[in-house]
């Protein structure tokens, strides 16, 4: 027996890539088609509403906001507003 006879290892793992290649590219146009947007109507409305909910404000910004309600109730107090 020959050492090169054809169907050598070089020869088998090339056609194993190609094939896995081909596979690929046949099942990435040819597998079902998720339209997740369509299916699921307005959940994701409501996912995003709960996602916002969830995530954490700015403490900077929100300890701004208190300071100026501070400053704005305190001002009332003493009748410094000039409106």
């Amino acid at each position: 027996m020959s050492k090169e006879s054809f169907p050598n290892d070089r020869t088998l793992f090339a056609g194993f890539r190609l094939g896995l290649l081909i596979g690929a590219t046949v099942t990435f146009f040819r597998g079902p088609r998720y339209y997740l947007p369509e299916k699921l109507g307005g959940a994701t409305d409501s996912l995003r509403d709960t996602i916002e909910s969830v995530t954490p404000s700015d403490p900077i910004e929100e300890s701004i906001a208190e300071g100026k309600e501070a400053a704005r109730r305190r001002r009332s107090e003493l009748g410094l507003d000039e409106r």
